[in-house]
């Protein structure tokens, strides 16, 4: 008789044990505290500034929107020193540059085929550390590579980080496929040469 009644509590205390086991991680969760607001995340496929934060590049020189048609082209020029060559100039990159031996420097970029072209852009490294200085620049335009004609005098532009260290040199459209741009002069104390990490051509 007392060997059914110790099994009977046993099972009792038993299923009691499940129960609250069942009742514990059956719970419901917590009621939101009415002072939270929960705010969905945008939708975007890449990543976005918030408006709060002003753009760096909002004071940029603006370059033209169409195709860079002197990515990755041939090029040529003069002495260039240490390992800044001139292959540097149309490789898509700011972090690379090529920097000539003295002046004049040139540089002729093969376009491969005949455009009209309008525009030329040279750019610096847009970081602060590649402080504004002054060079003086020349276009020249060719359709077979040695008859070449005067697109845009020497001139002087100003590069400055706070406007992405960029010029752009906009001149009458013409039918070319050799671009030269034409350096004689740099104001940067830091180097005896002309400095360009791109040079872009666009109609």
């Amino acid at each position: 008789m007392h060997q059914k009644i110790n099994i009977a509590m046993a099972i009792v205390i038993a299923l009691s044990a499940v129960m609250s086991l069942i009742a514990f991680f059956m719970k419901p969760a917590a009621a939101a505290d009415d002072g939270v607001i929960t705010v969905p995340a945008p939708e975007q496929t890449k990543a976005q500034r918030p408006p709060c934060f002003p753009d760096p590049e909002a004071n940029y020189v603006k370059l033209p929107e169409t195709e860079n048609l002197a990515e990755g082209k041939p090029v040529a020029s003069g002495e260039y020193t240490d390992v800044y060559a001139e292959s540097n100039v149309n490789d898509g990159k700011t972090d690379t540059y090529w920097e000539s031996k003295g002046f004049p420097a040139e540089m002729t970029i093969d376009l491969g085929a005949q455009h009209k072209v309008s525009t030329v852009a040279v750019r610096l490294n847009p970081s602060a550390i590649w402080e504004a200085r002054t060079q003086e620049i020349a276009v020249l335009g060719s359709p077979d590579g040695e008859n070449f004609s005067e697109l845009s005098a020497a001139n002087r532009y100003g590069f400055d980080p706070n406007t992405g260290n960029r010029i752009r040199i906009d001149f009458e459209a013409a039918d070319v496929r050799f671009v030269k741009v034409v350096f004689t002069m740099n104001s940067s104390a830091r180097t005896g040469g002309a400095q360009a990490a791109e040079i872009e051509v666009y109609e």
